[in-house]
């Protein structure tokens, strides 16, 4: 994790350090960037880390098994709308021990899954004009897939159901050419699935992503 946070900090040095090419105001007086794409495609690697009631009674493990797509149209220099899919698997063994079923009690390794595959829609605010560099904040609402196992020797409980999600996110966008094509971004969402079974009332995650963008 540490390494994550070192590559972000070297991703917003480089970005900041780059000098701004030409800029010209388009018809409703935006001043319109040439890094800006008309459209924009993401491909990311994500890290899970569970949080609240999901890290202290199903997982703790972190995960680095995930993948997201994304697509946003730029309606002008501040403003996205877009959307996208993804999917986290999460898993973790426990070691030998008992446990507690409406059966009665039973003496066993454990092991908990979950897998997640969020549909979403997303809005985002570029706040700084800036050729190479863009930092961004957003909003992402949507349903998420939820596949949560839980494995006891030989009992096996699942779960397969879809809830609505939210995500606020933060990140940076940098352009390797300026005036379009290929990008690095980086990001962290807070990822609140609305999850009201058994003991949770939530599944809470905290997942950072980096991956390559596209223009088009």
């Amino acid at each position: 994790m540490k390494k994550f946070y070192i590559l972000i900090m070297t991703i917003v040095a480089l970005g900041l350090s780059q000098n701004t090419y030409a800029q010209q105001p388009d018809a409703t007086g935006f001043i319109r960037t040439y890094a800006q794409p008309g459209g924009m495609l993401t491909f990311d690697w994500i890290i899970g880390v569970p949080m609240g009631t999901m890290s202290n009674d199903f997982i703790s493990k972190t995960s680095t098994r995930g993948f997201n797509m994304e697509y946003r149209y730029f309606l002008n220099d501040p403003l996205s709308i877009g959307g996208g899919f993804s999917w986290q698997g999460f898993s973790e063994k426990f070691e030998r021990s008992t446990y507690e079923l409406d059966e009665g009690a039973i003496t066993s390794t454990r092991f908990n899954y979950l897998y997640t595959f969020p549909l979403y829609v997303n809005f985002h605010y570029y706040p700084i004009k800036n050729n190479h560099f863009f930092p961004f904040i957003g909003i992402n609402a949507g349903a998420t897939s939820i596949d949560k196992q839980d494995q006891i020797g030989r009992y096996y409980i699942q779960d397969k159901s879809w809830h609505f999600m939210l995500q606020p996110e933060v990140g940076a966008l940098l352009k390797i050419n300026p005036r379009g094509g290929f990008g690095i971004v980086v990001k962290a969402k807070y990822n609140y699935i609305f999850y009201n079974e058994g003991n949770y009332n939530a599944l809470t995650q905290l997942n950072f992503y980096i991956g390559a963008s596209f223009d088009f």
